[in-house]
Parts: structure tokens; C-alpha cells; sequence
């Protein structure tokens, strides 16, 4: 990426680009809408078929059917995040805008990229530890996929990291195949949340970090530590559905 004011942050609130805040390991889990999404569309699908028929024909309930079905299906893909599991955090408080989280201890695993952008850096770390998620490993494991994706920049280098299923030890994970993706243990951290909606371009995030820093000042918080940047959801995702975050430890 190209040097921008992210790169020369103030002393006090250094910038998303510098150093990689707190996630956690216990997880919040989706079991519950992932139920919720299953009998509903075992629901919802007869139920528009039916519909069609009493209203049109044999003809016009299977369509009518096929389409709940597709409309599901679109919907499950743009929300895909509410059937991830997610690092369970404790909440602390709220000031205007910001969330005051606590993060317990996690084991994280991260890959450094090289890339041009912030986009094309998020694409290739979600595909490198993907792989190692999905069984490149020495236990040919798969392991539990968790959101958000956690990302940073310092000197030219992307670093993307997913949270590790809860109660596992470092002994007791999978060594990855690929020498780029390394396992590490983060302390429990307080940190100050910003939510933001959108895509992930520099001139969005550029503008949130702004935003966000501007509102720890507000509010009084000393921060430590450089902003880091947590999506919950693909490129795919519509911008206007996405969860996005801006992370911050605070003392």
C-alpha cells in the first residue's frame, strides 16, 4: 500500500497499519441460527409451494417453491457470518460509538503477505490459512472456521489471523504445512470497538480510523497500540450488510 497519513500516526493513537491488537479463543457459538435457518427453510420452501398451488397452479407452486428456495440460499450466502462462531468477549461498556470489550486469552493463526493492496491482501491470507484450516496441516485436521479475520499493516506487510477453536492448547493443534502460516498465543486484552459498514478500501477504512480516533479522544480513553481491522464477511457481501470493525487495546 502506498504511504498515506495511516503511516505516520500520532504517538498516542497509532494507525491501522502499524500493529495487531486483541481477538479471544471462547467462541459465541451459532448453533442456535444455524437450527433457526435449517427448520426455516425446511418450513418456508413447502409452505411457498403451497401457496403458489392454492393460489395458481401445480406448475406455479413449484416455481414458487424454487424460488423461496433460491431466495434462502441467497440470503444464508450474504449473511453467512451469523452461522460462523465467534470469539466470545466480554462487554464493558459503550461510549457513543465505541464499545469497550475485554478479550480473553486466544492461540491465533497468522500469515504475512505481500501485496499491493488491502483487498488483494485479505483474499490471499483468507486463502492461506483457509487451507491450513481445512486440513494442510501435519494431522490432516480440519479445524473450526471463526470470524472476524483480523488484519494489519507495518512496514509493507499484510498480517491476517483467525481466532483457534477454544480449549485447545499450542501442543495440541496441528502444525501447518505451509511454512508461512505460524501459530501464536495473545494475552487477554481490553480493547475499544468501532463498528462500520462498507467495503474494504483504503479511502472507507482511512475514513473510519479517522472517525474512530477522533471518538477515543472524546471520550477520554488512552489507547495503546496500533488500529486493527476485523471483517466478519466476504467481498461477496453486499458492502451495505457488512460487519466491519476497527480495533484498539485501551489501558
Amino acid at each position: 500500500m502506498e504511504a498515506s497519513t495511516l503511516d505516520h500516526p500520532t504517538p498516542a493513537l497509532p494507525s491501522f497499519f502499524d500493529h495487531f491488537p486483541a481477538a479471544a479463543t471462547e467462541p459465541k457459538h451459532a448453533v442456535s441460527r444455524r437450527k433457526l435457518a435449517f427448520w426455516g427453510s425446511l418450513l418456508a420452501v413447502p409452505a411457498a409451494a403451497t401457496i403458489g398451488t392454492l393460489i395458481g397452479s401445480r406448475r406455479t407452486g413449484i416455481m414458487a417453491g424454487a424460488i423461496a428456495a433460491l431466495g434462502l440460499g441467497a440470503l444464508r450466502w450474504q449473511l453467512a457470518r451469523w452461522f460462523s462462531d465467534t470469539p466470545a468477549y466480554e462487554t464493558l461498556g459503550k461510549i457513543g460509538d465505541v464499545e469497550l470489550r475485554r478479550y480473553p486469552f486466544r492461540i491465533e493463526a497468522r500469515a504475512d503477505i505481500q501485496a499491493s493492496d488491502l483487498e488483494v491482501a485479505l483474499d490471499r491470507g483468507f486463502g492461506r490459512l483457509a487451507c491450513y484450516l481445512y486440513g494442510a496441516n501435519t494431522d490432516r485436521e480440519d479445524l473450526a472456521v471463526s470470524t472476524p479475520i483480523l488484519t494489519t499493516m507495518r512496514d509493507g506487510v499484510y498480517t491476517t489471523a483467525f481466532a483457534m477453536p477454544p480449549h485447545r492448547a499450542m501442543s495440541t493443534l496441528p502444525r501447518p504445512k505451509d511454512s508461512r502460516v505460524d501459530l501464536r498465543e495473545v494475552a487477554e486484552k481490553k480493547v475499544a470497538v468501532y463498528p462500520f459498514r462498507g467495503r474494504f478500501t483504503r479511502d472507507n477504512i482511512e475514513l473510519q480510523q479517522r472517525r474512530f480516533l477522533r471518538a477515543l479522544v472524546d471520550a477520554g480513553l488512552a489507547a495503546k497500540g496500533s488500529v486493527t481491522l476485523a471483517t466478519y464477511d466476504s467481498p461477496a457481501t453486499l458492502p451495505m450488510l457488512r460487519r466491519n470493525e476497527l480495533w484498539i487495546e485501551i489501558v
